[in-house]
């Protein structure tokens, strides 16, 4: 497989950004890691809110197995069968939480919604990963997800499943208006939330220039001016970088990734949904590394 060919990393950095792109990234390598919570503007930053409900039984149940997102208040219906009830509550007692029984109406108010499935949860903040800890781990086959100002919850939903089931190390989410992680998001996701890394940085631009200086390939998804991700080497530790629904990866990553990857199309729709796109790539990077493992 041939190499992807490099991009100018330098021509792009500081201009003004294109049609439709936004203005004001800071495009300096001052610091990949999120600002502090106590830095300012920090808390209007996406992302991490508590008091959001997840419900649905799958979601609930993973995210008691996990025992990452904290869960406040947790209800079931009294419709929920005597077994599952009993399996929940094993599952919440070393969590220190109470099982609260209440009528199916009771817990759509709550929700408002009726797709609750007798299962219903208030969480606190979603616990993000440190960024610093989650690059330590990085190894020679790592495979990294970095998501440009994604916004839709459902959409970051579906690419963290991909995520999980195609086996990425670790997913960071930037943009000021990137989707919070939320009940969406958890149900989007089937549960897949509580089972990857995830980390946020205010500078995607330095740390892709961070992942590169330490061997890893960045490479942009994108629908148009490609090159398919079939023909390129994947194998070795990658970062898969997306963008937002609307205008994709901004110029100034672009600027500094190592090239752009693609989907061969056969029909006429002008592109896939992002979150359906990505789980395409990572099938293909998954491939490759099958590939390899079964001829070595």
């Amino acid at each position: 497989m041939g190499d992807l060919p490099r991009q100018d990393t330098d021509s792009r950095i500081g201009t003004a950004p294109g049609p439709g792109k936004r203005a004001g990234r800071d495009n300096g390598e001052s610091s990949m890691v999120e600002r502090s919570a106590s830095g300012k503007g920090s808390s209007r930053r996406p992302g991490n809110r508590a008091g959001d409900w997840i419900w649905g039984r799958r979601v609930v149940v993973e995210t008691l197995r996990a025992g990452r997102w904290p869960i406040r208040d947790l209800w079931l219906a009294d419709r929920v069968e005597v077994g599952e009830v009993a399996e929940v509550k094993r599952l919440a007692e070393p969590l220190g939480i109470d099982v609260q029984i209440a009528g199916s109406d009771a817990l759509r108010q709550r929700c408002h919604t009726s797709e609750h499935q007798g299962y219903l949860a208030r969480v606190g903040l979603f616990p993000f990963e440190n960024l610093e800890t989650l690059m330590e781990t990085s190894s020679t086959s790592s495979l990294w997800l970095l998501l440009d100002s994604v916004q839709d919850p459902h959409n970051l939903g579906g690419i963290l499943r991909a995520a999980e089931v195609f086996g990425v190390d670790g997913v960071v989410v930037s943009g000021r208006n990137h989707a919070p992680v939320n009940g969406h998001v958890a149900r989007s996701s089937a549960g897949a939330v509580n089972h990857v890394r995830i980390a946020r940085s205010d500078n995607l631009v330095s740390l892709v220039m961070q992942l590169r200086r330490q061997g890893v390939k960045v490479v942009a998804a994108m629908a148009d001016d490609l090159v398919a991700a079939r023909t390129q080497d994947l194998v070795g530790s990658t970062a898969l970088v997306v963008g937002n629904e609307g205008h994709g990866v901004e110029d100034d990553v672009l600027a500094v990734c190592d090239g752009k990857i693609g989907i061969e199309q056969a029909g006429h729709t002008e592109s896939l949904n992002v979150a359906v796109a990505t789980g395409v790539l990572l099938y293909e990077v998954d491939r490759q590394r099958r590939e390899q493992e079964s001829r070595s």
